[in-house]
């Protein structure tokens, strides 16, 4: 086996300048220089070096509370000769230093600190860590483990981000709780990435202390605020997180390196498709066999199509609100006892078992807690608006579901965890922090990270979901497999017009999802795949649907979920409200999303914003095989481009053909021919929501479009519209009249006709907690009806406008194609429209 190199060149002791460490493998190497008091990083560099970072150290930063005076490696001295070993795969240096004694005993300083910096064989990243020694408890504000300046240009950066710099390094914390900052020490500046005014987002003061007064050009820094020193049986500790230097490998962008590195520490993407009990009264009353009884219902309906459900999960109310997280008495007797065996019916009758439950306690009843000794969270201002909740960090209740939450998991053997308001605020003394909102949100984010961690021991399989008041740092995928996207839990967005309910319920998620993944330059690292949506929804009390809703009004707002890439299949659907078609899309579309899972994981959001009328979509690739999802939001023809490259998650190499297949609404070769390296464009009628599966080679041949509609419109007095209404429409033809803000009256040759469906503006209607960074100031009232002009097919009409302030007027018809019989299986889409192709047309 080949070993990796640890070089340290050590030369006699009167040359003790001249002493030069470099940790390296067959990829990457970090290079320190002895400066005759201290060792400092001078060089990050690949092993061909033809990507060197020259660097100026000051490898460590401490900041004492209540002061600005800081302390970094200038102010301590090596003690010895550092120590070089390997163990396993991992090579160490380690080096031991003491405090000058013009800063001994001062506050924060610590009687001994260790550097020790590591790296793995195989992979082109290293690693330090700096652990700081005290012989007496001791508060530290800030630890800046890695510190250093450089002449290349830096960006991202922020709480729980990496920083990239100048296109081949990346550098960061591994703690969703960190901050970095590059440029001149102080860039970003706190919640200003693009996505962080996005949503329910956790708000945290840090009083300006993660601010470096003395900017410095080049100036990077990577910080967390620890707080208190822990106590051992050796004396008090502060170990920094872990800070990671990377490199990036040939034919590698940034972020595809990044995403290489992060899936060597993440929970791998899985799949979790399950029901939550959450909008189904007769599935809230858990008593008896009312979970069961939904349950068999789902698997009548799913089993024949080989549909495999994973979980049927208890939301919140499953619980006694007076106490620490025991079973109701109302539907638990005989507390867990009773719990189990819901289980383990569940699992006989072959599907698992899941539970809501937060971490805090929020929703429980506080005051008896206050009453039997447990300490609540003092908020700050932001989180003071919403509910109650335990201090997590506070000894007692942390020591209490620190062993019960990965218990009640192994007694019930969950297979699903929703760990909802994820408060992380905590402002009052006694809780095992410095009473400030920096320290009380590490300290109740570790307590967090350490419950997850230890039900993962204890339960290695269960499916870990981070909701409320997280927010996307990648390094989160390190403790859950999916992350809540910030917005209201069943919207549907009227800032612009849409005849269907479901289609604005469609548009409310991706109106979200742009504002966050829509700029390439300034998106989060966390995949989209990753993100919790509040998935389907079907309820007895028709949430998110009207009663004109149709068949493909619903197929395509379940593609639209699918398309996404959503790993986290949420199915918030009542059994009873279902018809046999509803199954069979449903099923389908989880059947074809399994299928081109690889694909799907990687999904990337291209096109503009769903609620100004923008075409967007999302496309995944594996290998050579994608996956392209769209919908135009607009009545309008529109062409939609999308990235050809790595930065929408292709590896392949460029200047290479590909085509595309049509598998919804119908099933069809696309006419164009695609070559990576250059934008794929498609054009898409007038709110049409397509599926394409892409793939290496010449296009197919596509059935001829038919011939474009005719009309004459005469604009002057009242509006009148002449048009031959086409044999071969099917299905659907409609004319849509859309008013700014009210819709013209419409009459078809000389009489008045009623609409078959209508809609209206409501605008910026997003949920309270989840309007910031979400408000469409250019959005303005609208109107839309569609009349069915069906029963036209193969006459010439008249059809005349009333007054109205401003509207237009548009067709879309569903045109009769010689189609072959689509493919019907099962993990096939539902070809709805296979035997048509539609147009659309302003007509005014």
């Amino acid at each position: 086996m080949k070993r990796i190199i640890i070089s340290c060149f050590l030369t006699a002791p009167l040359a003790l300048n001249a002493q030069q460490i470099v940790l390296k493998n067959d990829l990457v190497q970090r290079v320190l220089q002895f400066d005759g008091k201290v060792w400092r990083s001078t060089r990050f560099s690949n092993l061909k070096g033809d990507k060197s970072l020259i660097v100026k150290s000051e490898e460590v930063n401490i900041l004492p509370m209540n002061t600005g005076k800081t302390y970094g490696i200038t102010d301590f001295v090596a003690n010895e000769k550092p120590s070089v070993y390997s163990h396993g795969d991992t090579s160490f240096i380690s080096i031991s230093y003491r405090p000058l004694p013009a800063i001994k005993g001062k506050d924060a300083v610590p009687d001994a600190m260790n550097i020790k910096y590591f790296l793995v064989k195989g992979e082109p990243y290293t690693r330090k860590v700096v652990t700081l020694n005290y012989n007496k408890f001791a508060t530290v504000d800030r630890l800046e483990a890695e510190r250093f300046t450089t002449l290349k240009p830096a960006k991202g950066g922020g709480r729980g981000e990496p920083i990239f710099v100048n296109g081949q390094w990346f550098f960061g914390l591994e703690y969703p709780g960190g901050y970095t900052r590059h440029t001149n020490g102080n860039t970003p500046q706190n919640y200003t990435r693009s996505y962080d005014s996005v949503g329910n987002y956790s708000n945290i003061n840090l009083d300006r202390r993660d601010i470096e007064p003395k900017s410095e050009k080049g100036l990077i820094r990577l910080m967390h605020f620890p707080g208190y020193a822990k106590q051992s049986a050796a004396g008090f500790s502060i170990i920094s997180k872990t800070a990671v230097a990377g490199v990036v490998l040939k034919q590698e962008t940034l972020q595809t390196a990044f995403m290489k590195y992060l899936a060597t520490l993440w929970k791998a993407p899985r799949s979790f498709l399950h029901f939550n009990n959450w909008f189904e009264p007769k599935a809230k009353d858990l008593k008896g066999d009312g979970l069961v009884s939904i349950w068999r219902d789902y698997k009548a309906a799913i089993s024949p199509y080989g549909v495999k459900m994973d979980a049927m999960v208890a939301d919140d109310g499953w619980q006694d609100r007076k106490s620490i997280w025991e079973p109701s008495k109302a539907y638990f007797p005989n507390g867990y006892d009773d719990v189990r065996i819901l289980s383990d019916k569940l699992k006989n009758e072959g599907v698992g078992f899941g539970l809501w439950l937060s971490l805090n306690g929020y929703t429980n009843n506080i005051d008896w807690g206050k009453e039997n000794g447990y300490r609540e969270a003092k908020r700050n201002a932001y989180f003071s608006q919403y509910g109650r909740n335990y201090s997590l960090s506070a000894t007692k209740y942390k020591e209490e579901v620190l062993k019960k939450i990965p218990e009640i998991a192994k007694l019930l053997n969950l297979n699903y965890y929703k760990h909802d308001f994820n408060v992380l605020s905590d402002m009052d003394e006694g809780n095992n922090h410095p009473a400030t909102d920096r320290h009380g949100h590490e300290a109740t984010l570790n307590a967090s990270i350490e419950i997850l961690e230890t039900t993962r021991k204890l339960n290695p399989d269960i499916h870990q979901n981070m909701t409320n008041w997280v927010w996307f740092s990648p390094w989160w995928l390190m403790y859950a497999d999916y992350l809540w996207m910030l917005a209201g839990d069943d919207g549907t967005n009227g800032n612009w017009p849409e005849i269907s309910t479901r289609a604005m319920g469609s548009t409310d998620r991706d109106a979200y999802i742009w504002r966050m993944f829509g700029n390439p330059n300034d998106r989060p690292l966390v995949p989209i795949s990753r993100l919790m949506t509040h998935g389907i929804i079907k309820s007895t009390t028709g949430r998110m649907e009207s009663k004109e809703d149709n068949l493909q009004d619903w197929a395509e707002y379940v593609l639209m979920h699918y398309g996404r890439g959503t790993l986290l299949k949420e199915w918030y659907i009542s059994p009873s409200v279902m018809k046999p078609e509803d199954w069979k899309v449903l099923c389908k579309q989880d059947n074809w999303a399994k299928s081109h899972r690889d694909a799907l994981t990687n999904t990337v959001y291209v096109g503009g914003r769903p609620d100004e009328g923008h075409a967007y979509g999302y496309v995944g690739w594996s290998g050579e095989k994608g996956v392209l999802v769209v919908r135009n939001t607009n009545a309008n023809t529109q062409k939609l481009i999308i990235p050809f490259d790595q930065s929408v998650n292709f590896k392949g190499a460029p200047g290479q053909v590909y085509h595309a297949n049509v598998v919804f609404p119908y099933q069809d070769a696309w006419p164009a021919k695609f070559t990576s390296g250059k934008n794929i464009e498609i054009e898409l009628a007038g709110y049409a929501t397509m599926a394409f599966e892409l793939e290496k080679g010449n296009p197919g041949v596509a059935l001829p479009k038919p011939q474009q509609l005719e009309f004459l419109t005469k604009k002057e007095g009242l509006p009148l519209t002449n048009l031959m209404i086409p044999e071969d429409v099917e299905g659907r033809c409609d004319l849509m009249i859309i008013g700014w803000p009210e819709a013209a009256v419409i009459k078809i040759d000389g009489v008045a006709v009623s609409p078959k469906r209508s809609s209206k503006a409501d605008l910026n209607n997003f949920a309270s907690y989840a309007k910031s960074g979400m408000i469409l100031e250019k959005a303005r009232p609208w109107t839309m009806y569609t009349y069915d002009l069906l029963p036209y097919a193969g006459k010439r009409i008249s059809i005349e406008y009333g007054k109205s302030s401003g509207f237009e007027a548009h067709i879309l018809a569903e045109r009769k194609v010689k189609a072959t019989v689509a493919k019907d299986d099962n993990d096939k889409l539902w070809a709805l429209t296979n035997g048509t192709r539609r147009q659309t047309i302003k007509v005014f």
